[in-house]
């Protein structure tokens, strides 16, 4: 069933001045940014504001009615709204990507991969658990037509196997490589390369791998913003701080997100030789156990009490979106602080849209730049649990 309370978001501009003042004396005392990357900072926060009347259906003029309709004192900018496309039943997405109409959602459930067209509304779902043919171990992670090629990538993490469907059938799976053991998350960013990342033990945080999954270089360094981070072994750093990657393959730019860390690496020449912009996105705080003498497993968590971070990734030709959870580890969290955080590809934040639902996870078509983001929101009636499909023209 759908649910009954539709809505629609405006947004109000709002300087922050004296709170980021404080935001950065927290930094400060917190952190010990280097000159390898810097703390972000935003003059102006965006906030969408809920407006207590009807769902329009009908796209407004809407600086004027939405005037009337708002609370609001300030004047109106640029509108954001928030589109209600679908509700889905799943059980728990893992991922989104689209290419075109089709959305692609991995799910942690079986079936593991939703299909959703954005035009003609209709959901697919396939791929089972198991070992077999056509079968695969969660999770699984889909790049959608990354070259143009009509194909639809996926990593098998269990399985460490790269492989494809052709996104006109997306039946027979075709196996491409297998990755090592080392390697955690891949991102496909020219045709025959992928860049990885994972737990590893030298001083390089990503790893070029060429079409048969052997390693053929190494660069990047992992952030030390925290005081004395540098001397505290590398497969502890970058187990903390693993990644999940976004491309944008039209400008040759892709992310690499931590929940604190943003990496923006531009591979438009050789990608191990441009330099990497590094923003750092929260105060972080982690304790670890290498497991050296005990024969145990390297561990690395955040403190209890530290700020959730960015929880989702997505991009265009334009922008990087983050979504934001300002929740604590390992605390109650009752009420929904999250926020869809918007920065350009040289790192610059650009806005902040501060949401009123539990947005889980966030994509962007990263051929496009009409600046649009598709995402998953929870939503639950007391019986029943589902998911949102939106569509957020930011």
């Amino acid at each position: 069933m759908k649910p009954d309370n539709r809505r629609i978001l405006v947004i109000e501009m709002k300087t922050r001045v004296f709170t980021h003042v404080l935001f950065l004396l927290f930094f400060a005392q917190c952190c010990e940014p280097k000159g390898s990357g810097v703390a972000v900072s935003f003059s102006e926060e965006v906030i969408c504001k809920e407006i207590d009347t009807a769902f329009f259906e009908e796209p407004l003029k809407k600086e004027e009615s939405l005037k009337k309709r708002s609370k609001a004192t300030t004047r109106l900018p640029k509108e954001v709204t928030f589109e209600q496309i679908d509700t889905l039943f799943i059980g728990l997405p893992l991922t989104m990507s689209i290419c075109g109409d089709d959305l692609f959602i991995t799910d942690n459930y079986e079936p593991m991969i939703v299909h959703y067209n954005l035009k003609d509304r209709k959901t697919d779902k396939f791929l089972s658990k198991g070992r077999g043919p056509g079968e695969a171990q969660p999770p699984v992670i889909l790049f959608a037509n990354p070259f143009g090629d009509n194909k639809l990538y996926r990593h098998s993490k269990q399985t460490r196997e790269i492989g494809y469907y052709l996104l006109d059938s997306l039946s027979a799976f075709v196996p491409l490589l297998k990755l090592p053991p080392e390697i955690s998350d891949v991102i496909p960013y020219e045709n025959g390369r992928y860049l990885g990342a994972g737990i590893f033990k030298d001083e390089y945080r990503y790893k070029v791998l060429n079409e048969e999954g052997t390693v053929v270089d190494r660069f990047g360094d992992y952030p030390d913003f925290l005081a004395g981070e540098n001397t505290i072994p590398f497969n502890a750093r970058s187990m903390f701080h693993q990644v999940k990657f976004v491309n944008s393959y039209r400008i040759n730019k892709l992310v690499a997100k931590s929940s604190y860390v943003v990496d923006i690496i531009d591979y438009s020449v050789d990608i191990t030789k441009n330099s990497i912009k590094r923003i750092l996105l929260a105060p972080y705080d982690y304790e670890y156990d290498t497991g050296v003498g005990r024969g145990t497993w390297t561990w690395a968590q955040e403190r209890r009490g530290m700020i959730i971070g960015a929880t989702s990734v997505a991009c265009d030709a334009r922008y990087i979106y983050l979504l934001f959870d300002h929740g604590l580890v390992r605390e109650e969290n009752k009420s929904v602080k999250k926020e869809i955080w918007v920065f350009d590809w040289e790192g610059r934040p650009i806005k902040k849209l501060r949401l009123d639902m539990d947005m889980r996870k966030i994509t962007a078509d990263p051929f496009s730049d009409a600046h649009v983001v598709y995402g998953l929101a929870y939503e639950s009636n007391g019986s029943d649990e589902y998911y949102i499909i939106l569509k957020i023209n930011i």
